[in-house]
């Protein structure tokens, strides 16, 4: 530290100090006014080279506001990733509802809901960015269900045995759409980026396996797979797909589960009780045609 000032005194003497017997006092010269130290530490006087001002140290305990990785969500407008709130539990609600699993309803806006939201999106059709804006939260509240559906299968869902493609790509890439099986609606994904998806046409559906556990045809712990066969070639799973300009074979129906998308096949989306529920419906329709249907593919 940088002190400067007067030498440090001895004792309380007085202003003269005697020198033997001397006739003439030697004296110290008095300052006319005397410096004192009032924040210096005790023996210095003088000045410091440090800041005078005390600034009160930074506790956990007496911070007004807690750091927290989630905002509030506002009452209303979109939610977006790393909101929190009551308007997030209640999309999370709604999410489920559609059959699209958020994880669960703890009001703040993570990965797990976003993904949902973004599932909810290709299903519908809408811009896939999963920010649950006004055109989302509008599909979401209108995707009540109905009679004889699963919870989130529009109205005026297709008829039995048909699987509807939202649109089909003239070339590689991903669709959505939704198939109907023993009177339920599903939402479904098929193909991706980089792939062709589900070529239109007719298709004989067969048991495939009923249980599996890899990730890709997995879903929220629930797997299983159905084969689908061109209903113009008799026990082959071998179907022309004039996209690609060759033949498309391993076609099936099962979970779209890993990454979003498929290579070809009908991806159902949903929860592990949606795909407990499609699994049955699917084994349900095969025992009532004696093992086998017709899929509409268009």
């Amino acid at each position: 530290m940088n002190v400067s000032g007067s030498s440090r005194s001895s004792g309380s003497s007085s202003t003269s100090r005697s020198s033997g017997t001397s006739s003439t006092p030697r004296t110290t010269s008095t300052p006319s006014t005397p410096r004192t130290a009032s924040t210096t530490p005790a023996g210095f006087s003088g000045t410091s080279s440090f800041s005078r001002t005390a600034t009160a140290p930074r506790t956990a305990a007496t911070s007004s506001t807690a750091r927290s990785s989630f905002a509030a969500a506002p009452a209303s407008g979109s939610l977006k990733p790393g909101m929190s709130g009551p308007a997030v539990r209640s999309l999370q609600d709604k999410l489920r509802t559609a059959g699209f699993n958020p994880g669960t309803s703890d009001g703040k806006y993570g990965p797990r809901t976003e993904s949902a939201v973004r599932d909810f999106q290709r299903s519908r059709g809408l811009q896939v960015d999963g920010i649950a804006g006004r055109r989302t939260m509008a599909a979401l509240n209108g995707a009540g269900g109905t009679s004889g559906t699963t919870p989130g299968a529009p109205a005026g869902s297709p008829a039995n045995g048909t699987a509807r493609l939202n649109n089909q790509p003239a070339g590689k890439g991903m669709t959505t759409g939704t198939i109907t099986v023993n009177g339920r609606s599903y939402q479904f994904n098929s193909g991706s980026r980089n792939l062709f998806s589900t070529p239109q046409g007719t298709y004989r559906v067969t048991a495939h396996r009923n249980s599996r556990s890899e990730a890709a045809f997995t879903r929220d712990g629930v797997g299983f797979s159905f084969r689908l066969e061109d209903a113009r070639r008799p026990n082959s799973d071998a179907m022309y797909d004039p996209r690609a300009g060759r033949d498309r074979t391993a076609l099936r129906i099962h979970p779209d589960g890993g990454a979003t998308g498929t290579a070809g096949c009908i991806g159902v989306v949903g929860d592990a009780q949606t795909m407990r529920n499609f699994r049955d419906d699917m084994n349900a329709e095969l025992r009532r045609n004696g093992g086998s249907y017709t899929l509409t593919v268009r």
